[in-house]
């Protein structure tokens, strides 16, 4: 059965030559990813854009119609699309409202210590699979870094990851954020401090033997 569900919006980050949207739902504040009928279940630009072209963002409170939940695997949040309805933007948050929304895991799903070259704590085995509930949070982290870095394969975009520490465990997490992505991608291979901040911090579908921890939204506190 088709329902509406408004949610704030907390992740519109790249996925697949797409987006991956997610968000917290005002009347239950559970999480809710919308996802497409494609196999990788990204959201195409005509089926997320309001009327007028206008590309959602971070914070955005807007009106999405569903069909039906569809969880997969782990991912418990996903819900698919009515694809032919337009979604609607119904206002906006600020960063206090956004405090009420805060998640308090010990640890962001598993710390196996299994880490990537280049990352830390930053994926877990599929054979681990039956230990996952979930695949969506938001935390608070006081700083971190944003570290740019030269890619594995000449032709690609520089590498774009986010060092932090949240319940005493460190991470370095790929971003997908696609604002925060491109804006330091264009200050160079370096590494960058930002202050206070909540991070969106998805569980993504697997990918060679693995389910990677991938930071979907970076939203700064606003300087006074």
């Amino acid at each position: 059965m088709e329902t509406t569900k408004q949610l704030i919006c907390l992740a519109n980050s790249r996925k697949n030559g797409g987006r991956c949207v997610a968000g917290i739902d005002l009347e239950s504040n559970a999480w809710i990813r919308p996802i497409s009928h494609r196999a990788g279940h990204e959201i195409s630009e005509l089926e997320r854009q309001y009327v007028g072209g206008v590309e959602p963002r971070v914070l955005d409170v807007i009106s999405i119609k569903f069909i039906r939940r569809h969880k997969y695997q782990f991912q418990r949040e996903n819900w698919l699309i009515e694809p032919s309805a337009r979604w609607v933007k119904l206002g906006r948050i600020d960063w206090d409202d956004l405090r009420l929304l805060e998640q308090r895991p010990s640890r962001l799903w598993i710390n196996s210590g299994d880490d990537t070259v280049k990352g830390v704590n930053d994926r877990v085995s599929v054979a681990q699979s039956n230990e996952l509930e979930d695949s969506l949070k938001i935390i608070r982290v006081d700083s971190a870094t944003i570290i740019v870095d030269r890619p594995y394969e000449t032709g690609r975009d520089l590498d774009v990851r986010v060092e932090f520490w949240h319940s005493e465990s460190p991470y370095i997490l790929k971003v997908t954020d696609c604002v925060y992505a491109d804006r330091f991608r264009a200050k160079g291979v370096g590494r960058h401090k930002i202050g206070e901040s909540f991070l969106t911090v998805s569980l993504g579908e697997e990918w060679k033997d693995y389910y990677y921890k991938l930071v979907a939204a970076i939203i700064e506190r606003p300087k006074v």
